[in-house]
């Protein structure tokens, strides 16, 4: 099976039931349902290392400068991918 068969086999029966009128509507309200949940999901990870550290990552990143643990920088990371994410 294809990658296009099997995509047209997820949507089609969204289609068939009348919950979409096309298969590319059906598409293109999937993925946009999944981008608002995944920029929910990096909004989260945001606000709970602002809330953790009362800071901006920005703010964050020069505080630790030099001086951060193996705990911070994994905080940094997971925190600094989130902003990249959420800008995508």
């Amino acid at each position: 099976m294809s990658q296009i068969e099997f995509v047209e086999s997820l949507v089609k029966p969204l289609v068939q039931s009348g919950v979409y009128k096309d298969e590319a509507s059906a598409l293109k309200a999937i993925v946009i349902d999944y981008i608002d949940r995944k920029k929910t999901e990096y909004d989260d990870i945001i606000s709970r290392f602002e809330k953790k550290y009362k800071r901006d990552f920005k703010t964050f990143t020069k505080d630790i400068a030099n001086r951060a643990t193996v705990e911070i920088e994994d905080d940094w990371m997971e925190w600094k991918g989130a902003i990249e994410m959420r800008k995508g």
